[in-house]
């Protein structure tokens, strides 16, 4: 059974100063997900799931990684917010995100005494459930906060093969201190190449608790010593918090450390570019993250778009239009494209070139009704100006 997820906003009626007007107001919907509701025979009762897909889901064939989110109902908005954001700024990839709601009352059951089943709820019903009816690859994150984060740190302890990213927020391991730290040191003892990544905070000891933060800087000293070196591990304390505000920050911090291999490159200069490698040492690092997250090798239009512009800055002008060229046939259908080539034609005083890419560049966009298509119109009129005037 699936139902729709929005947000409602109800604007309040506000009245003008000037004129003392009464504007109406009216309410606000967001549709952020679906709700699907499923029988579990591991669990013995229904359970619901909160499912968002990337915008592009239904026009696209790809296959997406999956960030299961656990207090469901408290996190997706905040989840999703958190990595549409960093997606479209290609800091992560375009995430699935599966957040998994606790029934009235089972909050307590599913993530403590009863947690070896809720694991088994999720590996055996959850993710197959997911991966049957999307499109997805076999790169998966899970993400919990308190109790849900102590959660997470046993997944990793206890069945460190199902996930490739932990996130925990505030993690309340001093409930199973002893048990979850003997844990850890059973599995690094066993694990020498752990190829994991692990993301956790926690914030004042007055918010937390004496136990909590004592707890978790004894786990601390434990992956400093201990862990292998392929465990790629971050704790961050996070000042002027309180327990209840950490998972916010946590998302996005700890989204965007664990996928850090995925996060677009940048070069600040010529020589940065250079002293990186170049062109081949940018195609290997697509290439190697097209292999982990299995998506296109192909460099991202953006990405390409922002060495040439250092790259033109920097008074390497062929390299640039090179660059800008080959971003143009490798995507023919984008107006920003056309109009970067544009700008590198007129730096080398090519203002009849600049033109013409300037001219396909508002074609394209008035095709595609963009909303850019204003912007582009005055790049194209000030060329033409330009030419007049010579």
């Amino acid at each position: 059974m699936k139902t729709k997820i929005t947000i409602l906003a109800l604007m309040l009626l506000c009245v003008s100063i000037q004129g003392q007007q009464k504007t109406v107001a009216e309410p606000i919907s967001l549709e952020i997900g679906n709700r699907y509701k499923m029988q579990s025979s591991i669990l013995n009762e229904e359970r619901s799931l909160l499912i968002h897909l990337p915008s592009n889901y239904e026009s696209s064939e790809k296959k997406y990684s999956v960030i299961y989110v656990l207090d469901g109902d408290n996190h997706f908005q905040h989840a999703t917010n958190a990595v549409t954001l960093l997606s479209e700024n290609e800091i992560i990839p375009e995430l699935i995100i599966v957040a998994i709601p606790n029934n009235q009352g089972t909050r307590g059951r599913d993530l403590g005494r009863a947690r070896d089943k809720f694991k088994q709820y999720i590996k055996d019903e959850v993710i197959p459930f997911v991966e049957n009816n999307y499109r997805t690859t076999n790169h998966k994150t899970i993400f919990g906060h308190s109790m849900a984060g102590a959660f997470v740190l046993n997944y990793l302890a206890t069945e460190s093969s199902l996930f490739d990213n932990y996130i925990a927020a505030s993690p309340v391991i001093q409930i199973f201190d002893s048990e979850l730290l003997g844990k850890f040191n059973e599995l690094f003892k066993a694990e020498k190449a752990l190829n994991k990544s692990l993301y956790f905070t926690l914030t004042d000891k007055v918010a937390e608790g004496e136990r909590a933060t004592d707890a978790l800087n004894t786990f601390v000293e434990i992956l400093k010593n201990e862990a292998p070196k392929t465990l790629d591990w971050k704790y961050n304390f996070i000042e002027d918090q309180i327990h209840m505000t950490t998972p916010y920050l946590t998302m996005y911090e700890g989204l965007s450390k664990v996928f850090a291999d995925y996060r677009s490159l940048r070069f600040s200069s010529y020589e940065d570019y250079k002293n990186r490698g170049g062109m081949n040492a940018l195609k290997t690092y697509y290439s190697n993250r097209a292999d982990k997250y299995q998506i296109s090798k192909e460099i991202p239009n953006r990405t390409l778009r922002r060495v040439a512009y250092v790259l033109l800055d920097n008074g390497k002008t062929d390299m640039a239009i090179n660059l800008f060229q080959e971003n143009v046939k490798n995507n023919p259908q984008s107006a920003i494209a056309h109009k970067a080539l544009g700008d590198a034609y007129e730096a080398n005083n090519d203002n009849k070139s600049a033109l013409e890419a300037h001219q396909t560049a508002v074609s394209l966009s008035k095709k595609q009704a963009s909303p850019d298509t204003d912007y582009f119109s005055r790049q194209l009129k000030r060329i033409q100006e330009k030419l007049e005037t010579n």
